[in-house]
């Protein structure tokens, strides 16, 4: 799974469920409360920052940190705790601070019981490129054991040469087909005690065989598959929706494209008609864009970026 290559951004305030969010940079930022965890469901699918979500990555959506950034989550229950990388937007439900990854969930000890309640705290801003994967690994601090010297104590900034302005949307020629890989081995068992080597050697070996959910298709937009020879943007949006990828037990997505203005309005609207939707008003100038039930819709999300509203996200609730 391709790892990077989305856009730096923070981003404007937005308005989801009427309540405002207020995207910033919060040094020594420090919070409790319930988290979450997504996974296969979007194991695949375009993030808020237009990276692609893996659900075997040790990532997290947050309703305000920039993007990408890292956070320390810890588990209050066990002690466990691990660095994520911070590169979508989400939860929105029960008041939770953060959704995590599916095998963050798995390391921080609560993949079973879905929720747990968690301390997360700001880090600082993460790199564009490159796979930051073992750097994460290496953060990993079991539960009741001798904290792991990583060198990153809670709250040090990374540095990073980002370029000065966003990255260009993502195209489907960024990346190859990608080949199928194996399930990564469970995490240390909490209170064994392991060097950052050892733990770096275990995530890295394979186990069983096991094989990960192949990424859904998403058509126009960081498609693995063939592209229709049909051409212009009414015949593409015309058959999006006809050509969905069913989300097992998922409910309606929509794409928050927030505060705009009304040139952009008209764009968007025009977007979103020619694929047999409407904007729907949120409040105080906010908009969005609601989607059938089981549609996956990243690639109208790819056409309201390049139209302009390249804050524009789905929501992970």
């Amino acid at each position: 799974m391709p790892k990077g290559g989305g856009r730096d951004q923070t981003g404007q305030p937005y308005k989801v469920r009427g309540k405002w969010y207020y995207p910033k940079e919060e040094p020594g930022y420090v919070k409790t409360g319930e988290a979450s965890w997504y996974g296969s469901n979007f194991h695949g699918r375009l993030t808020a920052n237009g990276e692609i979500y893996d659900m075997y990555h040790l990532s997290a959506a947050h309703p305000t940190f920039p993007l990408p950034s890292y956070a320390r989550v810890t588990n209050r229950k066990t002690g466990a705790s691990v660095m994520v990388r911070v590169n979508d937007r989400g939860p929105y439900m029960h008041d939770r601070v953060m959704d995590v990854s599916s095998k963050a969930a798995e390391m921080l000890g609560f993949q079973r019981d879905g929720i747990a309640d968690v301390k997360v705290e700001y880090v600082g801003r993460a790199p564009l490129e490159g796979d930051d994967t073992k750097l994460l690994m290496a953060s990993y601090r079991p539960g009741d054991a001798r904290p792991i010297d990583d060198g990153l104590p809670t709250g040090v900034m990374i540095a990073s040469n980002r370029p000065a302005n966003p990255a260009p949307l993502l195209t489907a020629a960024a990346f190859s087909p990608p080949k199928p890989a194996v399930a990564r081995s469970t995490a240390p068992r909490r209170g064994d005690a392991m060097s950052v080597e050892d733990l770096i050697k275990a995530y890295d070996a394979p186990a069983g065989g096991a094989m990960a959910p192949i990424p859904t298709s998403r058509g126009l937009a960081l498609s693995y598959a063939p592209q229709t020879p049909t051409r212009g943007a009414k015949a593409a949006l015309g058959t999006l929706l006809n050509d969905t990828v069913a989300l097992s037990n998922a409910g309606s997505e929509r794409i928050e494209v927030g505060v705009i203005d009304r040139n952009l309005r008209e764009k968007i609207s025009v977007l979103a008609m020619t694929a047999g939707l409407e904007l729907s008003d949120e409040g105080d100038g906010a908009v969005a864009i609601a989607l059938p039930p089981g549609s996956n819709g990243d690639d109208l999300l790819a056409h309201v970026w390049k139209a302009g509203a390249r804050e524009a996200f789905i929501p992970r609730d």
